[in-house]
């Protein structure tokens, strides 16, 4: 993908674990502060599986849009997956906004931990989900001989919110997605020992 990529959290642990894995990568702007004063084409918002989108960064971007984009995105969860987005799934869809024109709902939890757990991998198959939908809608586009609408694509720490990853996890996590769909570095699993090492590897705390 040709895209220029905004990572932006209000959180400083969160924006220095996404400068120790993207600082070195070009297309990517790192940054702390509020995603929502940037002019990007389309945000990735990280969600719950059922779309109630009452705190974080979706709540503000609900707010912004006068409460409208809630009912939308639990009407699309309920009319494609029987009320519930399982992790690992993302939806691009218009706004209805000038900015962000295009958003990409990726949950990251279920439903929000009541505190943080053992690391898990929801902050890797969020982002890989986002990043896969954003490519198959440029895809799409181009096949279809018309313009995609994105140019530049925004996200928050995926997980560290409400899904209560720790911030240095998540930024891994999220990493390890970015290479595999926007660098092209798809990993090819022949074992399920392979796969296990994999996943092992996503949930390791070493970088705390």
């Amino acid at each position: 993908m040709s895209l220029t990529f905004h990572l932006r959290d209000k959180n400083p642990e969160v924006v220095k674990g996404l400068q120790k894995f993207f600082a070195s990568l070009a297309h990517v702007d790192i940054g702390e502060g509020d995603l929502l004063e940037l002019k990007v084409s389309a945000v990735v918002v990280p969600i719950n599986s059922f779309g109630i989108m009452s705190s974080g960064f979706a709540r503000d971007l609900n707010l912004k849009s006068n409460g409208n984009l809630e009912p939308r995105i639990r009407q699309l969860i309920a009319d494609t997956y029987a009320g519930e987005l399982p992790v690992g799934n993302a939806e691009v869809l218009t706004s209805g906004m000038d900015s962000p024109e295009i958003i990409v709902v990726s949950p990251t939890v279920r439903v929000p931990p009541d505190r943080m757990t053992n690391p898990n991998v929801n902050t890797y198959l969020s982002t890989r989900a986002a990043l896969r939908a954003v490519a198959a809608y440029m895809r799409k586009a181009k096949q279809e001989e018309r313009d995609s609408n994105i140019q530049s694509v925004a996200m928050v720490g995926m997980g560290t919110g409400d899904g209560k990853m720790p911030p240095a996890v998540a930024a891994f996590q999220m990493y390890e997605a970015y290479c595999q769909v926007v660098l092209g570095r798809e990993p090819n699993f022949a074992t399920i020992e392979a796969a296990s090492a994999h996943d092992q590897e996503l949930r390791k705390s070493r970088f705390i």
